[in-house]
This record gives C-alpha cells, sequence and structure tokens, in this order.
C-alpha cells in the first residue's frame, strides 16, 4: 500500500516521514538522493537551470583590445615570429620550386601561374600556423618546465633556510648552557 508508493531507486537511511492523504491514508515523503539537486535538473544551487553559452556569447565576450594586447601574452611572440618565417621561407620555395622541375624560363612562367601562386599561398599559410602551434607549445611546455625547477628551487631553499635556523638554535641553546655552568 504505502510501501507500493516508495521511489525504489532512492535510498533511505531513515524512515520518512507521513503525510496525511485526503483519503486518509499516508503518503511517503519523496526526498532526492542529493540535497543539493534541483526540480529543473542539475547541481546549480542558486536556483534555476545552468545556461548553456553559445556562439554569439563567446563572440560578445572577445574585445579589440585583446588583438592589440596579444603579442603581450607569454610565448605568442615568439612563436608568431617563427611562424611567419617558416610561412614565408616555405610558402617562396614552394612558389619558386613547387612541381616540375624546367629551365629558369618553366620558373619564371610558373610564378606568373594562378595555380601555382596559390598552392604556395596554401603552403604558406599551413607552415605559418603549423609553425606558430609547434612553437607556441614548446614555449608553453618549456615554461611549465623552468616553473617547476623554480619550485624545487624554492623547496631547496626553504629547507636550507630551516636547516640553518635549526643549527643557529642548537648553537645558541649550546652558548647559553655553556655559559650557566661557568
Amino acid at each position: 500500500m504505502a510501501a507500493d508508493r516508495i521511489d525504489p531507486r532512492i535510498e533511505r537511511k531513515s524512515e520518512p516521514a507521513r503525510i496525511p492523504e485526503p483519503s486518509g491514508a499516508p503518503i511517503p515523503e519523496v526526498r532526492p538522493q542529493n540535497a543539493n539537486t534541483l526540480p529543473g535538473g542539475g547541481l546549480h544551487t542558486a536556483g534555476g537551470k545552468i545556461e548553456q553559452p553559445s556562439i554569439s556569447d563567446a563572440l560578445k565576450s572577445v574585445k579589440i583590445s585583446d588583438f592589440k594586447e596579444i603579442h603581450k601574452k607569454p610565448c605568442v611572440r615568439e612563436a608568431l615570429m617563427i611562424g611567419i618565417g617558416g610561412g614565408f621561407g616555405v610558402g617562396g620555395l614552394r612558389a619558386i620550386f613547387g612541381g616540375e622541375q624546367g629551365d629558369i624560363s618553366v620558373i619564371c612562367l610558373r610564378l606568373i601561374d594562378l595555380a601555382s601562386v596559390m598552392t604556395s599561398c596554401n603552403w604558406a599559410v599551413g607552415t605559418f600556423c603549423f609553425g606558430s602551434f609547434l612553437m607556441h607549445e614548446y614555449c608553453q611546455r618549456k615554461r611549465a618546465l623552468e616553473k617547476g625547477g623554480m619550485k624545487r628551487a624554492v623547496e631547496v631553499m626553504e629547507k636550507k633556510q630551516t636547516e640553518k635556523r635549526v643549527q643557529s638554535a642548537a648553537a645558541r641553546a649550546a652558548d647559553v648552557k655553556s655559559k650557566r655552568e661557568i
């Protein structure tokens, strides 16, 4: 009867309070498994549902000042310089030597060919993106290793300072003890 109305998915550690039904039969109180779970779903304790961000929200968060100061962020300047240099070099070499081998007249005509220019531009942009990405990741990895080394150096310095304090405290205690004996 009343036990038939209890949700079997909800674990109960104690007997829930019974609320009388209009017909007189008690109805068990149904408690959620987690106290922070709201009827709308989720564990958002401030109430309501969490709004999913959209692409327009992401675009609204981008400011022009972000692009004006991008070179001030760590590793970006070096990565862009490597990407630009690599893209220029590979794109230029692809424009001059890409495709068929031949004499100098074929190479000069090839520079005028639009398909050749577009192919070399594709190679240049691809090399820029790939080179910039790799350089940025390399720089970030190098920074993380340096940060770890700095943490270890600080720990070693703190350990040495602690050892010096213990030694100086022991020396002072021995000094005080020798003065008391005199």
